[in-house]
């Protein structure tokens, strides 16, 4: 018997948005873009560049209270669906707030308590939301034969660990390359021009009245290339370094390894920590003005928790470097295990320097963890190929993933924003 949420979610009719025709626009120069990016990446084993094919999903929350077909229902979800072919779906299903909002508390407490998501039950929480999210689209995915998706996710949305979510075969976060916006509006879908290749990379790993995170200064210097990054690590980590150096337009790629502090009352008091002192959400928005209208391709801020933040600041520090005039960014939807996240920056930057395109590079990543090439021996994290990722791990380190890192928890909550390209 369909649970409420389902009997609801699965209400389907037809959607003809009203402002579908400048959803569409948008979609296709983003789509244009893509393709053109994505022609002149290189081809790496794992990446078959001829079987790309992005589309465009328009994601849009309606309190429709009373005017629904269900009294069991308040809201609409309306979907759009533009395709790189040039199809273009449309559905719109109705839900109850209350349970959307009950089924995504409850996936969130299993991935924190590192649960099994018990994907094999339709009624559990990944199976339900996966069900409202993308039952009916299934079908024209496989029959469009989609490869990557830019989610443009209404308030409110951006919230749902997408990745996470099963159709009880598979995660979405597996099957799928993809990357979440706001809004289209908000994204840069010019190719980057700058002939520049060079990675800025900070971290702190030493704190007053924080946790120690002993593995960033590894990850720092296991990132990327190293003939193409500077490193700015601990006391050489200041808001000097992070807000000059970020903006010379000889960096493309910025990463920043340390905690991250969410409080009420607006982007000046959201903070990350430098290796001597706070930087605050509102410093950082400075980068655009600094940058002179060069964008950095990629923001990545393994942190905890950098892809939300609160009412005032609903998209967190990794929807603050959109803002800031960055094409990508990455952030952490919840608080993340410095281990198994260490091992996943190392290899998604792998995989990105052999011309991955970035929501792939991070679909590969997943799959790694997911599949069980990601593993432990002796004091060793190896990835795929049987390459070290991290090693001279201490006991704790060790036992914290000496079970494996296929659990969603630890890869499903790295979530890319902007440019999935």
């Amino acid at each position: 018997m369909l649970s409420t949420l389902q009997s609801a979610a699965l209400r389907w009719l037809p959607f003809r948005e009203k402002k579908r025709s400048q959803v569409i626009a948008c979609a296709s120069v983003a789509l244009c873009s893509c393709l053109g990016v994505v022609a002149h990446a290189q081809q790496h084993k794992a990446f078959d560049a001829s079987r790309y094919n992005p589309a465009v999903l328009h994601v849009r929350f309606t309190p429709a209270e009373g005017r629904t077909t269900s009294d069991q229902s308040d809201a609409f979800l309306d979907l759009t669906l533009i395709a790189s072919s040039g199809a273009v779906e449309g559905f719109r299903a109705e839900l109850s707030t209350t349970d959307f909002r009950q089924q995504l508390s409850g996936l969130y407490r299993q991935l924190s308590r590192l649960e099994s998501l018990q994907v094999d039950d339709p009624s559990s929480p990944s199976r339900q939301l996966h069900e409202l999210m993308f039952g009916e689209l299934s079908s024209v995915l496989q029959r469009e034969q989609i490869s990557t998706l830019l989610i443009a996710a209404d308030r409110g949305l951006q919230a749902v660990p997408f990745a996470a979510l099963s159709d009880g075969t598979s995660f979405f976060g597996e099957r799928y390359a993809f990357a979440i916006t706001p809004s289209l509006a908000l994204m840069d879908f010019e190719s980057s021009e700058s002939t520049q290749d060079r990675m800025l990379a900070l971290g702190a790993s030493r704190f007053k009245g924080l946790a120690a995170l002993p593995l960033v200064p590894q990850e720092i210097q296991r990132i990327g290339d190293p003939s193409k990054k500077d490193e700015f690590l601990n006391q050489e980590f200041t808001v000097e370094a992070l807000l000059d150096k970020g903006a010379d337009a000889r960096y493309n790629q910025l990463h920043v390894a340390t905690h991250a502090e969410f409080k009420p009352g607006g982007p000046a008091l959201s903070q990350l920590h430098s290796g001597v002192g706070p930087v605050s959400m509102k410093q950082l928005a400075q980068l655009r003005q600094k940058r002179q209208g060069v964008p950095l391709d990629l923001v990545v801020f393994s942190a905890c928790r950098t892809a939300l933040g609160d009412a005032e600041a609903e998209l967190g520090f990794s929807g603050l470097a959109l803002q800031a005039g960055a094409r990508s960014a990455v952030g952490t939807l919840w608080y993340v295990d410095d281990v198994a996240t260490s091992a996943y920056f190392v290899l998604m930057y792998r995989y990105l320097d052999q011309g991955v395109p970035k929501a792939d590079a991070m679909q590969l990543t997943r799959q790694a963890f997911i599949r069980g090439d990601v593993r432990l021996v002796g004091d060793q994290l190896l990835g795929p190929e049987g390459l070290p990722l991290l090693t001279d791990l201490t006991p704790a380190q060790q036992r914290r993933v000496n079970n494996g890192l296929s659990n969603p928890f630890y890869w499903a909550g790295i979530s890319l924003m902007g440019a999935p390209w």
